[in-house]
Protein backbone atom coordinates (compact mmCIF):
# COMPACT_ATOMS: atom_id res chain seq x y z
CA UNK A 1 0.00 0.00 0.00
CA UNK A 2 3.33 2.06 0.80
CA UNK A 3 4.46 1.77 -2.79
CA UNK A 4 0.71 2.25 -4.17
CA UNK A 5 0.17 5.53 -2.06
CA UNK A 6 3.61 7.16 -3.52
CA UNK A 7 3.19 5.85 -7.17
CA UNK A 8 0.17 7.77 -7.22
CA UNK A 9 1.43 10.75 -5.63
CA UNK A 10 4.41 10.78 -8.37
CA UNK A 11 4.75 13.91 -10.48
CA UNK A 12 4.98 13.64 -14.50
CA UNK A 13 8.81 12.31 -14.87
CA UNK A 14 9.62 15.34 -16.81
CA UNK A 15 8.84 17.13 -13.39
CA UNK A 16 11.25 14.67 -11.10
CA UNK A 17 14.11 14.46 -13.89
CA UNK A 18 14.21 18.36 -13.19
CA UNK A 19 13.56 18.43 -9.77
CA UNK A 20 16.96 15.83 -9.22
CA UNK A 21 19.08 17.95 -11.38
CA UNK A 22 18.16 20.91 -9.06
CA UNK A 23 19.03 18.51 -6.36
CA UNK A 24 22.23 17.65 -7.73
CA UNK A 25 23.12 21.42 -8.47
CA UNK A 26 22.09 22.84 -5.57
CA UNK A 27 22.89 20.49 -2.45
CA UNK A 28 26.21 18.86 -3.80
CA UNK A 29 26.98 15.00 -2.94
CA UNK A 30 24.28 14.87 -0.26
CA UNK A 31 22.20 15.83 -3.30
CA UNK A 32 23.66 13.95 -5.53
CA UNK A 33 22.99 10.76 -3.75
CA UNK A 34 19.35 11.65 -2.20
CA UNK A 35 18.25 12.33 -6.26
CA UNK A 36 20.19 8.91 -7.50
CA UNK A 37 17.91 7.71 -4.63
CA UNK A 38 14.63 9.00 -6.29
CA UNK A 39 15.14 8.11 -9.56
CA UNK A 40 16.25 4.28 -8.66
CA UNK A 41 12.81 3.98 -6.39
CA UNK A 42 10.67 5.37 -9.11
CA UNK A 43 12.51 3.10 -11.87
CA UNK A 44 11.67 0.18 -9.50
CA UNK A 45 7.97 1.27 -9.42
CA UNK A 46 7.45 1.90 -12.91
CA UNK A 47 9.27 -1.14 -14.53
CA UNK A 48 9.84 -3.99 -11.37
CA UNK A 49 12.81 -4.89 -9.70
CA UNK A 50 15.28 -5.80 -11.93
CA UNK A 51 13.63 -5.26 -14.84
CA UNK A 52 12.01 -8.44 -14.54
CA UNK A 53 8.39 -9.42 -15.65
CA UNK A 54 5.52 -7.86 -14.38
CA UNK A 55 3.52 -9.75 -11.29
CA UNK A 56 0.96 -11.74 -12.91
CA UNK A 57 3.13 -12.43 -16.21
CA UNK A 58 4.87 -15.80 -17.25
CA UNK A 59 8.24 -16.43 -18.49
CA UNK A 60 8.21 -17.24 -22.26
CA UNK A 61 9.34 -20.81 -22.29
CA UNK A 62 6.78 -21.65 -19.61
CA UNK A 63 4.13 -20.13 -21.51
CA UNK A 64 5.69 -22.45 -24.72
CA UNK A 65 5.48 -25.43 -22.47
CA UNK A 66 1.62 -24.88 -21.55
CA UNK A 67 0.64 -24.34 -25.12
CA UNK A 68 2.53 -27.37 -26.21
CA UNK A 69 0.98 -29.36 -23.39
CA UNK A 70 -2.47 -28.22 -24.92
CA UNK A 71 -1.86 -29.34 -28.49
CA UNK A 72 -0.61 -32.34 -27.38
CA UNK A 73 -3.61 -33.24 -25.17
CA UNK A 74 -6.37 -32.15 -27.42
CA UNK A 75 -4.68 -34.30 -29.96
CA UNK A 76 -4.71 -36.77 -28.41
CA UNK A 77 -8.52 -36.15 -26.97
CA UNK A 78 -9.40 -36.06 -30.70
CA UNK A 79 -8.09 -39.44 -31.52
CA UNK A 80 -9.45 -41.13 -28.80
CA UNK A 81 -12.65 -40.35 -30.45
CA UNK A 82 -11.68 -40.98 -33.72
CA UNK A 83 -11.90 -37.51 -35.29
CA UNK A 84 -8.31 -38.06 -37.12
CA UNK A 85 -8.46 -35.23 -38.96
CA UNK A 86 -8.43 -32.82 -36.21
CA UNK A 87 -6.12 -34.88 -34.15
CA UNK A 88 -3.56 -34.16 -37.25
CA UNK A 89 -4.16 -30.82 -37.06
CA UNK A 90 -3.71 -30.09 -33.41
CA UNK A 91 -0.32 -32.56 -33.76
CA UNK A 92 0.73 -30.18 -36.46
CA UNK A 93 0.30 -27.33 -34.41
CA UNK A 94 2.16 -28.89 -31.09
CA UNK A 95 5.14 -29.45 -33.89
CA UNK A 96 5.57 -25.78 -34.29
CA UNK A 97 6.17 -25.26 -31.02
CA UNK A 98 8.51 -28.07 -30.02
CA UNK A 99 9.52 -29.47 -33.81
CA UNK A 100 12.17 -31.90 -32.51
CA UNK A 101 9.67 -33.55 -29.95
CA UNK A 102 9.78 -37.52 -31.20
CA UNK A 103 6.85 -38.27 -29.53
CA UNK A 104 4.53 -35.88 -30.98
CA UNK A 105 6.35 -36.19 -34.35
CA UNK A 106 5.23 -40.07 -34.06
CA UNK A 107 1.68 -39.58 -33.17
CA UNK A 108 1.46 -36.97 -36.32
CA UNK A 109 2.91 -39.18 -38.80
CA UNK A 110 0.78 -42.26 -36.92
CA UNK A 111 -2.38 -40.16 -37.74
CA UNK A 112 -1.40 -39.46 -41.21
CA UNK A 113 -0.74 -42.85 -42.39
CA UNK A 114 -4.17 -43.81 -41.08
CA UNK A 115 -5.61 -40.63 -42.57
CA UNK A 116 -4.27 -41.84 -45.94
CA UNK A 117 -5.09 -45.43 -45.35
CA UNK A 118 -8.93 -44.05 -44.90
CA UNK A 119 -8.78 -42.41 -47.58
CA UNK A 120 -7.77 -44.74 -49.90
CA UNK A 121 -10.67 -46.87 -48.87
CA UNK A 122 -13.41 -44.34 -50.20
CA UNK A 123 -11.14 -43.09 -53.11
CA UNK A 124 -11.41 -47.21 -54.10
CA UNK A 125 -15.21 -47.21 -53.24
CA UNK A 126 -15.73 -43.75 -55.37
CA UNK A 127 -14.12 -45.56 -58.28
CA UNK A 128 -16.13 -48.80 -58.04
CA UNK A 129 -19.37 -46.60 -57.67
CA UNK A 130 -18.39 -43.90 -60.62
CA UNK A 131 -18.28 -47.28 -62.66
CA UNK A 132 -21.46 -48.44 -61.51
CA UNK A 133 -23.19 -45.15 -62.32
CA UNK A 134 -24.27 -44.27 -58.66
CA UNK A 135 -22.53 -40.45 -59.51
CA UNK A 136 -23.87 -38.66 -56.28
CA UNK A 137 -22.82 -41.21 -53.78
CA UNK A 138 -19.26 -41.83 -55.91
CA UNK A 139 -18.95 -37.83 -55.70
CA UNK A 140 -19.38 -38.41 -51.90
CA UNK A 141 -16.63 -40.57 -51.09
CA UNK A 142 -13.85 -38.84 -53.16
CA UNK A 143 -15.09 -35.71 -51.17
CA UNK A 144 -14.61 -37.69 -47.85
CA UNK A 145 -11.19 -38.97 -49.62
CA UNK A 146 -10.31 -35.47 -49.94
CA UNK A 147 -11.06 -34.48 -46.45
CA UNK A 148 -8.67 -37.17 -44.79
CA UNK A 149 -6.08 -36.14 -47.43
CA UNK A 150 -6.56 -33.10 -49.26
CA UNK A 151 -3.55 -33.33 -51.47
CA UNK A 152 -4.68 -36.97 -52.66
CA UNK A 153 -3.96 -36.77 -56.16
CA UNK A 154 -5.78 -39.44 -57.49
CA UNK A 155 -8.79 -37.48 -55.91
CA UNK A 156 -8.21 -34.29 -57.58
CA UNK A 157 -7.99 -35.60 -60.87
CA UNK A 158 -11.33 -37.40 -60.39
CA UNK A 159 -12.44 -34.02 -59.14
CA UNK A 160 -11.13 -31.98 -61.82
CA UNK A 161 -10.50 -33.18 -64.96
CA UNK A 162 -13.04 -31.98 -67.77
CA UNK A 163 -13.33 -32.00 -71.37
CA UNK A 164 -15.03 -29.96 -73.88
CA UNK A 165 -16.67 -32.02 -75.88
CA UNK A 166 -18.96 -30.52 -79.11
CA UNK A 167 -22.89 -31.59 -78.97
CA UNK A 168 -23.90 -32.56 -82.65
CA UNK A 169 -27.19 -32.48 -81.76
CA UNK A 170 -29.21 -34.66 -78.90
CA UNK A 171 -32.40 -36.55 -79.50
CA UNK A 172 -34.89 -37.48 -76.96
CA UNK A 173 -35.81 -40.66 -76.24
CA UNK A 174 -38.75 -42.41 -74.11
CA UNK A 175 -37.89 -44.92 -71.68
CA UNK A 176 -39.92 -48.59 -72.28
CA UNK A 177 -40.15 -51.38 -69.78
CA UNK A 178 -37.39 -53.59 -69.80
CA UNK A 179 -34.80 -50.76 -70.97
CA UNK A 180 -31.47 -49.20 -69.08
CA UNK A 181 -29.25 -46.50 -69.70
CA UNK A 182 -26.88 -49.69 -70.58
CA UNK A 183 -29.31 -50.66 -73.08
CA UNK A 184 -30.18 -47.32 -74.39
CA UNK A 185 -26.02 -47.20 -74.60
CA UNK A 186 -26.19 -50.34 -76.96
CA UNK A 187 -29.22 -48.81 -79.17
CA UNK A 188 -27.61 -45.18 -79.82
CA UNK A 189 -24.05 -46.19 -79.77
CA UNK A 190 -23.60 -49.97 -80.37
CA UNK A 191 -22.08 -50.07 -77.01
CA UNK A 192 -23.38 -51.03 -73.06
CA UNK A 193 -20.26 -49.73 -71.37
CA UNK A 194 -21.04 -46.24 -72.94
CA UNK A 195 -23.55 -45.48 -70.55
CA UNK A 196 -21.90 -43.16 -68.65
CA UNK A 197 -22.57 -40.24 -71.55
CA UNK A 198 -26.43 -40.41 -71.35
CA UNK A 199 -26.27 -40.38 -67.49
CA UNK A 200 -23.47 -37.77 -67.15
CA UNK A 201 -25.29 -35.29 -69.72
CA UNK A 202 -28.55 -36.36 -67.87
CA UNK A 203 -26.96 -35.55 -64.69
CA UNK A 204 -28.26 -38.36 -63.40
CA UNK A 205 -26.95 -39.40 -59.75
CA UNK A 206 -27.51 -42.80 -60.11
CA UNK A 207 -27.77 -44.20 -63.72
CA UNK A 208 -29.56 -47.81 -62.57
CA UNK A 209 -32.86 -45.68 -61.68
CA UNK A 210 -34.78 -44.97 -64.33
CA UNK A 211 -38.30 -44.92 -65.19
CA UNK A 212 -40.77 -46.35 -68.02
CA UNK A 213 -42.06 -43.08 -69.90
CA UNK A 214 -39.12 -41.04 -68.51
CA UNK A 215 -37.71 -38.78 -71.24
CA UNK A 216 -33.88 -38.78 -71.82
CA UNK A 217 -31.83 -36.87 -74.03
CA UNK A 218 -29.18 -38.69 -76.00
CA UNK A 219 -26.08 -36.53 -76.96
CA UNK A 220 -24.49 -37.33 -80.45
CA UNK A 221 -20.92 -36.39 -79.58
CA UNK A 222 -17.93 -36.43 -81.90
CA UNK A 223 -15.91 -39.57 -82.02
CA UNK A 224 -18.46 -42.01 -80.76
CA UNK A 225 -20.76 -43.59 -83.75
CA UNK A 226 -24.38 -42.07 -83.76
CA UNK A 227 -26.93 -45.18 -84.76
CA UNK A 228 -30.27 -43.15 -84.68
CA UNK A 229 -32.51 -44.96 -87.12
CA UNK A 230 -31.34 -48.54 -87.22
CA UNK A 231 -33.40 -48.76 -84.04
CA UNK A 232 -37.05 -48.31 -84.42
CA UNK A 233 -37.64 -45.93 -81.35
CA UNK A 234 -39.24 -42.61 -81.13
CA UNK A 235 -37.19 -39.85 -80.59
CA UNK A 236 -37.23 -35.87 -80.94
CA UNK A 237 -34.43 -34.07 -82.47
CA UNK A 238 -32.66 -30.45 -82.67
CA UNK A 239 -30.60 -29.96 -85.40
CA UNK A 240 -27.47 -28.39 -85.85
CA UNK A 241 -28.65 -24.98 -86.53
CA UNK A 242 -31.13 -24.63 -83.22
CA UNK A 243 -28.11 -26.05 -81.02
CA UNK A 244 -25.21 -23.68 -83.14
CA UNK A 245 -22.47 -26.66 -82.38
CA UNK A 246 -23.11 -26.64 -77.60
CA UNK A 247 -20.55 -27.45 -76.35
CA UNK A 248 -20.82 -29.84 -73.20
CA UNK A 249 -18.50 -29.97 -70.36
CA UNK A 250 -18.26 -33.44 -69.90
CA UNK A 251 -17.20 -34.11 -66.74
CA UNK A 252 -20.26 -31.80 -65.30
CA UNK A 253 -19.66 -32.72 -61.53
CA UNK A 254 -15.72 -31.38 -62.01
CA UNK A 255 -14.46 -28.38 -60.09
CA UNK A 256 -11.95 -26.85 -62.53
CA UNK A 257 -13.49 -24.63 -64.46
CA UNK A 258 -16.46 -23.20 -62.24
CA UNK A 259 -15.11 -23.50 -58.70
CA UNK A 260 -17.94 -25.84 -56.93
CA UNK A 261 -17.15 -25.14 -52.58
CA UNK A 262 -16.70 -28.04 -51.35
CA UNK A 263 -20.14 -28.80 -48.06
CA UNK A 264 -18.22 -29.16 -45.46
CA UNK A 265 -21.13 -29.66 -43.43
CA UNK A 266 -22.46 -32.21 -45.99
CA UNK A 267 -19.00 -33.79 -46.18
CA UNK A 268 -19.46 -34.80 -42.25
CA UNK A 269 -22.79 -35.80 -42.66
CA UNK A 270 -22.18 -38.07 -45.76
CA UNK A 271 -19.26 -39.38 -43.81
CA UNK A 272 -21.29 -39.96 -40.44
CA UNK A 273 -24.04 -42.07 -42.84
CA UNK A 274 -21.17 -44.12 -44.09
CA UNK A 275 -20.00 -44.73 -40.72
CA UNK A 276 -23.65 -46.25 -39.19
CA UNK A 277 -23.79 -48.08 -42.18
CA UNK A 278 -20.75 -49.97 -41.26
CA UNK A 279 -21.81 -50.40 -37.10
CA UNK A 280 -19.01 -47.53 -36.06
CA UNK A 281 -21.27 -45.70 -34.46
CA UNK A 282 -19.54 -43.71 -32.00
CA UNK A 283 -17.03 -42.79 -34.99
CA UNK A 284 -20.54 -41.92 -36.42
CA UNK A 285 -21.64 -39.89 -33.68
CA UNK A 286 -18.21 -37.90 -33.91
CA UNK A 287 -19.20 -36.63 -37.41
CA UNK A 288 -23.17 -35.82 -37.00
CA UNK A 289 -22.10 -33.78 -33.79
CA UNK A 290 -19.55 -31.23 -36.25
CA UNK A 291 -22.61 -31.00 -37.97
CA UNK A 292 -24.95 -30.01 -35.58
CA UNK A 293 -22.31 -27.51 -34.12
CA UNK A 294 -22.73 -25.90 -37.49
CA UNK A 295 -26.69 -26.58 -38.07
CA UNK A 296 -28.33 -27.53 -34.83
CA UNK A 297 -31.43 -28.18 -36.88
CA UNK A 298 -30.12 -30.57 -40.02
CA UNK A 299 -32.56 -33.50 -39.49
CA UNK A 300 -30.57 -36.21 -40.82
CA UNK A 301 -27.82 -35.40 -37.93
CA UNK A 302 -30.69 -35.48 -35.58
CA UNK A 303 -32.12 -38.36 -36.58
CA UNK A 304 -28.91 -40.57 -37.16
CA UNK A 305 -27.70 -38.88 -33.78
CA UNK A 306 -30.70 -40.74 -31.86
CA UNK A 307 -29.87 -44.16 -34.20
CA UNK A 308 -26.14 -44.33 -33.23
CA UNK A 309 -26.51 -43.40 -29.47
CA UNK A 310 -29.81 -46.30 -29.66
CA UNK A 311 -27.44 -48.97 -31.29
CA UNK A 312 -24.79 -48.18 -28.99
CA UNK A 313 -27.18 -48.54 -25.84
CA UNK A 314 -28.33 -51.78 -27.41
CA UNK A 315 -25.05 -53.34 -27.79
CA UNK A 316 -24.11 -52.13 -23.96
CA UNK A 317 -27.54 -53.88 -22.86
CA UNK A 318 -26.71 -56.68 -24.71
CA UNK A 319 -23.18 -57.15 -22.51
CA UNK A 320 -25.34 -56.41 -19.24
CA UNK A 321 -23.64 -52.76 -18.77
CA UNK A 322 -26.98 -51.50 -17.98
CA UNK A 323 -25.49 -48.01 -16.44
CA UNK A 324 -23.42 -47.76 -20.15
CA UNK A 325 -26.57 -48.57 -21.95
CA UNK A 326 -28.96 -46.19 -19.57
CA UNK A 327 -26.82 -43.33 -20.78
CA UNK A 328 -26.96 -43.88 -24.36
CA UNK A 329 -30.35 -43.97 -24.33
CA UNK A 330 -30.69 -41.08 -22.51
CA UNK A 331 -28.56 -39.64 -25.29
CA UNK A 332 -30.41 -40.75 -27.76
CA UNK A 333 -33.74 -39.63 -26.32
CA UNK A 334 -32.06 -36.34 -26.18
CA UNK A 335 -32.24 -36.12 -29.86
CA UNK A 336 -35.70 -37.72 -30.27
CA UNK A 337 -37.66 -37.26 -27.34
CA UNK A 338 -40.51 -38.93 -27.72
CA UNK A 339 -38.54 -42.11 -28.64
CA UNK A 340 -40.97 -44.69 -26.29
CA UNK A 341 -38.91 -47.45 -26.78
CA UNK A 342 -36.23 -45.33 -25.51
CA UNK A 343 -37.78 -44.98 -21.91
CA UNK A 344 -38.44 -48.48 -21.44
CA UNK A 345 -34.73 -49.57 -21.58
CA UNK A 346 -33.99 -46.63 -19.68
CA UNK A 347 -36.47 -48.20 -16.98
CA UNK A 348 -35.02 -51.62 -17.41
CA UNK A 349 -31.28 -50.85 -17.54
CA UNK A 350 -32.10 -48.94 -14.25
CA UNK A 351 -33.81 -52.13 -12.75
CA UNK A 352 -31.78 -54.40 -13.67
CA UNK A 353 -28.43 -52.28 -12.90
CA UNK A 354 -29.86 -52.38 -9.39
CA UNK A 355 -31.15 -55.87 -9.08
CA UNK A 356 -27.43 -57.09 -10.56
CA UNK A 357 -25.39 -54.83 -7.91
CA UNK A 358 -28.14 -55.34 -5.21
CA UNK A 359 -27.54 -59.56 -5.82
CA UNK A 360 -23.66 -59.23 -6.07
CA UNK A 361 -23.17 -57.39 -2.25
CA UNK A 362 -26.02 -60.37 -1.09
CA UNK A 363 -23.09 -63.12 -2.48
CA UNK A 364 -20.29 -60.83 -1.04
CA UNK A 365 -22.03 -60.66 2.38
CA UNK A 366 -22.62 -64.30 2.93
CA UNK A 367 -18.75 -64.94 1.71
CA UNK A 368 -17.99 -62.52 4.69
CA UNK A 369 -16.28 -60.48 2.30
CA UNK A 370 -17.79 -56.79 3.72
CA UNK A 371 -16.23 -54.31 2.23
CA UNK A 372 -16.91 -55.39 -1.62
CA UNK A 373 -20.72 -56.24 -0.39
CA UNK A 374 -20.60 -52.18 0.99
CA UNK A 375 -19.44 -51.11 -2.13
CA UNK A 376 -21.90 -52.92 -4.56
CA UNK A 377 -25.12 -51.80 -2.04
CA UNK A 378 -23.60 -47.97 -2.43
CA UNK A 379 -24.02 -48.17 -6.03
CA UNK A 380 -27.35 -49.52 -5.85
CA UNK A 381 -28.41 -46.85 -2.79
CA UNK A 382 -26.76 -44.15 -5.15
CA UNK A 383 -29.27 -44.62 -7.74
CA UNK A 384 -32.07 -45.21 -5.62
CA UNK A 385 -31.97 -44.99 -2.02
CA UNK A 386 -34.85 -46.39 -1.29
CA UNK A 387 -34.22 -49.76 -3.08
CA UNK A 388 -35.60 -52.35 -0.68
CA UNK A 389 -33.59 -52.67 2.38
CA UNK A 390 -29.94 -51.30 0.70
CA UNK A 391 -29.51 -48.49 3.80
CA UNK A 392 -30.03 -51.57 6.42
CA UNK A 393 -27.55 -53.66 5.05
CA UNK A 394 -25.09 -51.18 4.78
CA UNK A 395 -25.84 -50.41 8.29
CA UNK A 396 -25.48 -54.07 9.10
CA UNK A 397 -22.09 -54.42 7.40
CA UNK A 398 -20.71 -51.72 8.83
CA UNK A 399 -21.28 -52.69 12.24
CA UNK A 400 -20.17 -56.37 11.51
CA UNK A 401 -16.63 -54.39 10.31
CA UNK A 402 -17.00 -52.34 13.47
CA UNK A 403 -17.24 -54.94 16.04
CA UNK A 404 -14.39 -57.15 13.93
CA UNK A 405 -11.76 -54.00 13.68
CA UNK A 406 -12.46 -53.86 18.06
CA UNK A 407 -12.24 -57.56 18.64
CA UNK A 408 -9.03 -57.75 16.55
CA UNK A 409 -7.81 -54.89 18.77
CA UNK A 410 -8.91 -56.57 21.96
CA UNK A 411 -6.73 -59.51 20.91
CA UNK A 412 -3.63 -57.31 20.53
CA UNK A 413 -3.99 -55.70 23.78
Amino acid sequence: MFLISIFIKIPPISRLVKGCEREFFSTGKGGIIASSFLVLLFAWILIGPCGCATPGERPHGIVKEDLFKEYVEKGRDCEGKGDLVEALKQYKLAMTVDPANKGVVDSSNRVETALRSLAEKHYKAGLRLDKAGKYARSRQQFLIALRLWPDYPEVIKMLTTRKRIKIKRYVVHTVRPSESISKLAKIYYGDSEKFSIIAKYNNFDDASRIAVGQKIKIPEIEGVDFLVGKEPVETESLSVDDLEIAEWDWEDYALEDRPEPVDQVAIYRNHGVDLFRKGEYQMAIVEFSKVLNANPDDNIALAYSHKSHYQLAMGFFAKKDYLGAKGQFEASLRYTKDCYKCKVYIRKSEDLYKEMHYKKGIRLFDKEQLNKAIKEWELVRFMDPEYKKVNELINKAKMLLKKIEELKKSQKD
